[in-house]
Formats: C-alpha cells, sequence, structure tokens
C-alpha cells in the first residue's frame, strides 16, 4: 500500500458519504481508518526490515530484523497470530529507530490529540462499548458525558478555530501524517 491509496480512500469515503442518502461520515471515517492502520502497518513493517518508503526514505535502524518472519516473532505475544500493530508501533519504535519517523503521531501535540480522538471514535463506532464510550467521552468532549454525540453527528460538528468539521480535520490529519511517515522533513 502506497500513500496515494490513503489519499484515494478519503477521496473515494468522502464522496461516498457525501452522496444523498448516504451522509454517514462515521462509516466512511471508519473505512478510511482501516486502510490508515493497514498503511501504518505495512510501513512499519517495510522500515523496520530496511525497506525505503516509495519516496526513498529509509529511516536509520536501531534495531534490523532480517525479513518480517523475524520481525513478526519479535513482535508476537505468546501464542497469538494477530499483531496489534499500532500499540506495537506506540511502544516500540522508539526503540527500533533512530529519529523515529512514527514519533509524528505520538510526539507532535496536535497529531497525536488527533490520533487518540479518531482511534477513540473509530473504537465506538466498531463497538459501541461502555468502555469505548467512556474513552471517546474522554478524548472527544474533555470528560463530560453532558456533551455526548454520535459519532455521525460529532464528525459533522465545526471545529472553531478552523471552521472545518471534525471529519474534515481528521482526513486531513490522516493524509498530513501519511506524507510525513514517508518523506520525514529533514
Amino acid at each position: 500500500m502506497i500513500a496515494n491509496d490513503i489519499i484515494n480512500t478519503v477521496e473515494q469515503w468522502t464522496n461516498w458519504a457525501q452522496q444523498s442518502p448516504n451522509g454517514r461520515y462515521d462509516v466512511a471515517l471508519f473505512k478510511i481508518w482501516i486502510q490508515f492502520e493497514k498503511f501504518l502497518s505495512e510501513l512499519f513493517i517495510k522500515y523496520a526490515i530496511g525497506n525505503p518508503s516509495e519516496t526513498g526514505f529509509v529511516p536509520n535502524l536501531k534495531l534490523h530484523f532480517r525479513d518480517e518472519t523475524q520481525l513478526n516473532a519479535f513482535l508476537r505475544e505468546g501464542n497469538r497470530t494477530y499483531i496489534e500493530y499500532l500499540s506495537k508501533i506506540e511502544k516500540l519504535s522508539k526503540h527500533i529507530f533512530e529519529n523515529n519517523p512514527f514519533d509524528v503521531l505520538f510526539l507532535d501535540a496536535n497529531y497525536h490529540e488527533m490520533y487518540i480522538q479518531m482511534s477513540s471514535v473509530r473504537n465506538y463506532i466498531a463497538h459501541e462499548s461502555g468502555e469505548a464510550r467512556s474513552k471517546m467521552v474522554k478524548t472527544c468532549f474533555g470528560g463530560r458525558d453532558d456533551r455526548f454525540m454520535e459519532p455521525n453527528d460529532f464528525l459533522l460538528t465545526q471545529e472553531r478555530t478552523t471552521g472545518k468539521t471534525r471529519y474534515t480535520l481528521y482526513t486531513d490529519t490522516i493524509k498530513d501524517v501519511v506524507q510525513l511517515l514517508i518523506a520525514p522533513p529533514q
């Protein structure tokens, strides 16, 4: 998967959500998030085994894995076959890469806040559990349960300083992060 795939996914699902009678920006964001998560996982693997991004960027490695099999053996917990790449990227990327390219998600205050919010919205869309709702209330509504909105309604609200909808802010963030990951500023 390449960066352009994410851009195309954003356009495809945004166009879909804008079509009447769809209007389901929550579904669109969920579909985009799945592709974004896949992109992050594939890029993490690519970088950890020493391969370049589509722009030719190769991060310097603190740890170099021979191939994906060796990396997965390192990442896998116990007998599990599934690897939760996003949590592994957050926990381990700083130990694998010098000048960690994934820091844009975890150290940049603006992108990190948007990442955390998107993740909580995604989890609530997927599970609608009490725990997912609590996390969404905490990350998106300042802990105020009385301000809670269902994801689709929340995504259509406008942010005060930019006048952009939350949906647009989130999809712009995804596109920005993708570009920064494949070609970080030097």
